[in-house]
């Protein structure tokens, strides 16, 4: 097919989807973002991570106080770039939800599958089955597809790492910081 008449048939089907169709399926990814890290944060993940020694990178979580740095960071990013691509309403907007709703989908089916492979809920396995699989599922169904080439599965892989790495990482760092601060005092 010619890659011309590819990209006006996915400029049309974007306009088949209304700005404020758009706007509510971004809000709607961003407060299940949110909602997701809230049951994390609430459920303790990190107690269920240590507790679960087979998990790999178990470290990475850090204590209960600097996760909920992380998820605070994490949730900003997606309501961020949830406020841009509705703000702005760049031609992005529709391929990068569609992108994120894939993420959403995988981080419900992971918790999802350690849940049962541990026999014991993860801390947001329910959010994860209820709100994320089905909203990643319909953003899907809603939204053109994306065109998966070789690029856009590695940016969608870098943005999704870099956003959770550079959260644990920046969280790391705050969290020091108020540790070096409480300690003058």
């Amino acid at each position: 097919m010619d890659q011309g008449f590819a990209e006006t048939a996915s400029d049309r089907a974007v306009a088949k989807v209304s700005g404020r169709h758009l706007a509510m399926l971004w809000a709607a990814a961003a407060g299940a973002a949110a909602l997701h890290n809230l049951e994390e944060w609430l459920l303790d993940m990190t107690g269920w991570i240590a507790g679960h020694s087979w998990l790999p990178g178990r470290s990475l979580h850090g204590d209960q106080a600097e996760f909920a740095v992380v998820l605070a960071l994490v949730t900003v990013a997606v309501f961020a770039i949830a406020g841009v691509a509705v703000a702005v309403r760049p031609r992005w907007s529709a391929e990068v939800l569609v992108c994120v709703a894939y993420a959403l989908m995988v981080n419900g089916a992971s918790h999802a599958v350690l849940s049962l492979l541990s026999w014991h809920p993860m801390p947001g396995v329910f959010s994860g089955i209820v709100v994320l699989l089905p909203l990643g599922m319909l953003v899907v169904h809603m939204l053109p597809p994306v065109r998966w080439t070789v690029p856009t599965i590695v940016m969608t892989v870098i943005a999704a790492v870099g956003i959770t790495a550079g959260a644990f990482a920046l969280a790391s760092v705050l969290t020091g910081i108020e540790w070096k601060v409480s300690e003058s005092w």
